[in-house]
């Protein structure tokens, strides 16, 4: 087994979590994400998996390909898989011979450009607002009036004046 410290040779510490990409060990193919001859950059045919549905830490030294990798690679792979399926073309495929298992992506930067101490990743990359949306449109919510549950895309909406602001109200569509 070849050890991460050839992908980096002038590094002499690791990649945190980083395993090489070794048919021969029956991995299994939907728990990784696999990258096969990424090429982007200062990266010289580098195959990798990595796990998914953990934290995944990149280290080493400045110009070693950290940022290459993770940023120009595998979040650019991500997106572009993403977006095509959205039906955008022509988006420019990363310097890789193959990337699977991926799925989208979202990059937050290290600087600030909030300083609200309540700021969240939620609230930085504005995804709160998506996942709301999301979480009323498929939620259940019981009926005030007969108790019976219901779904928010089957009753009516509605909007009613409140004090100069518009509020959306569902209608029961069991009443």
């Amino acid at each position: 087994m070849v050890t991460i410290q050839s992908i980096f040779p002038q590094y002499n510490g690791c990649l945190v979590q980083l395993i090489l990409k070794n048919d021969d060990r029956g991995v299994n193919m939907q728990k990784s994400i696999l990258i096969e001859n990424a090429y982007e950059g200062n990266l010289k045919n580098i195959s990798i998996e990595i796990p998914r549905n953990q934290l995944i830490c990149v280290t080493g030294v400045s110009g070693s390909g950290k940022s290459t990798l993770v940023l120009d690679t595998l979040y650019q792979e991500c997106q572009r898989q993403y977006l095509e399926t959205t039906g955008y073309q022509g988006i420019k495929k990363p310097g890789v011979t193959r990337i699977t298992n991926v799925s989208p992506a979202i990059q937050i930067n290290q600087h600030h450009t909030n300083r609200n101490p309540r700021s969240s990743v939620g609230t930085m990359t504005n995804i709160y607002t998506d996942f709301r949306v999301v979480y009323e449109k498929i939620s259940q919510r019981p009926c005030a009036n007969c108790g019976q549950s219901f779904a928010q895309n089957e009753g009516k909406e509605s909007y009613v004046n409140v004090k100069g602001e518009y509020v959306s109200f569902v209608e029961c569509p069991h009443c």
